[in-house]
């Protein structure tokens, strides 16, 4: 498996963008003093996860999208993958989720 300079290329930039937009995030909640220090280690693993996320599905999206709003998605995915490492950072919260997802299935199947 030989990875090419475009791919290499391709990872870092959708990296910077999520990370922007993680460490944006947890800049805000710092801020407005939600959270009470920088969370770094958070902000590069959740920007690692969407990087790998995004750039698995990089190929079909920009067939679909130009680089602009690629852009936009990776930035967004960024903030977002960091409100849920925040969110659910621990046990307790990931039981929480889990049942909340399965009291929604629970409804839909109900009709």
């Amino acid at each position: 498996m030989l990875v090419t300079q475009e791919d290499l290329l391709l990872f870092i930039y959708i990296y910077v963008f999520s990370f922007l937009g993680a460490f944006s995030k947890d800049m805000l909640d710092t801020f407005l003093e939600k959270i009470p220090k920088v969370l770094i280690f958070k902000v590069l693993t959740s920007s690692l996860a969407v990087t790998i996320l995004l750039y698995g599905a990089s190929e079909y999206l920009l067939n679909k999208i130009s680089y602009k709003p690629f852009t936009a998605i990776c930035y967004i995915f960024g903030i977002i993958s960091f409100e849920l490492m925040v969110r659910y950072s621990n046990i307790k919260n990931i039981k929480t989720f889990i049942n909340y997802m399965y009291r929604i299935k629970k409804d839909i199947d109900k009709g």
